[in-house]
């Protein structure tokens, strides 16, 4: 009998996967554009309108899909529990690595691949009859290089230089809540090659517009942060002082520090079952239609 109900179970999670049909490469930058979205739409099952997550891949800002595999678990998961999910690609950098390491661009996306982002969301507001979405109730989501962008669209809701570039400017800018998973908040000294101003002899630094906690408010969007203490690619530190930050504003954050976690980990195991916190705080955040538009 017990086997059976393992059986049953089983069964139940893979047609719940199965049921889960992304819709691919949906044009949000215009035609001209190569970059796309894909949609990840819970079943019919959730009363709509439901809310909604732009999720935004890693990948050094250099690489990286909005289909990788990583991005595929982590949308289809959150559908399975009536979220509807877009993950984007963006504008990236080109460039090459020499000899000894060191990275050398030949474009640099910065701002644009930001902007991309802002477009995005914006452009799920202008579509949100067409895909059943809430859009008082949409948070932004990213890994890594992806979490460095999700935050920033968080903390820029007011900023205008950041607000008036890219397309679907009649629509909100705000978003409910951030998920930030092993992603760097504070460019600022790090000599991060897309950042530093080191490209095409530029004089002027972006470390400091990039940077989201130089954007930090009291009015600052509910965070989630999750980071490995073995992250060889983006030191755990940056997560404690970024929390250590949103408590000193009285923004609500909930962090997780897996021990041993190396950088870029799912939501699930081997690492740790993310998904009973992340579901928690994205019940709390964007389940309630209390949130209201800016």
């Amino acid at each position: 009998m017990k086997m059976l109900s393992i059986c049953f179970l089983l069964a139940s999670v893979a047609l719940a996967c199965a049921s889960i049909v992304p819709e691919r490469d949906i044009s949000y930058l215009g035609a001209e554009r190569a970059e796309k979205m894909d949609a990840y739409l819970p079943s019919n099952s959730f009363k709509r309108p439901v809310p909604a997550i732009l999720f935004i891949h890693g990948g050094g800002w250099r690489n990286g899909d909005k289909a990788g595999e990583r991005e595929v678990r982590i949308a289809t998961t959150l559908a399975e529990n009536g979220y509807a999910v877009f993950s984007i690609n963006y504008k990236m950098n080109i460039g090459e690595r020499d000899a000894s390491n060191k990275l050398h661009l030949s474009y640099v996306a910065w701002p644009q691949n930001f902007y991309d982002c802002k477009s995005a969301l914006r452009f799920l507001r202008s579509e949100a009859t067409r895909f059943g979405i809430d859009p008082a109730r949409i948070g932004v989501m990213g890994g890594s290089a992806g979490a460095h962008l999700a935050m920033l669209v968080g903390v820029t809701t007011n900023h205008e230089e950041f607000n008036r570039e890219g397309l679907y400017l009649d629509q909100s800018n705000k978003v409910a809540c951030v998920v930030d998973l092993y992603g760097v908040s504070d460019l600022r000294g790090k000599k991060i090659t897309p950042f530093t101003g080191s490209e095409f002899n530029r004089v002027t630094s972006y470390e400091e517009k990039a940077s989201p906690v130089t954007y930090l408010t009291k009015e600052t969007p509910p965070f989630f942060i999750a980071h490995g203490t073995a992250d060889k690619v983006i030191p755990v530190e940056e997560s404690r002082i970024l929390s250590k930050s949103l408590e000193y504003l009285g923004v609500p954050y909930e962090y997780i520090e897996i021990p041993e976690a190396p950088h870029a980990f799912d939501l699930q195991p081997p690492q740790k079952d993310l998904r009973p916190e992340v579901l928690a705080f994205l019940r709390k955040y964007l389940r309630s239609s209390s949130s209201q538009q800016k």
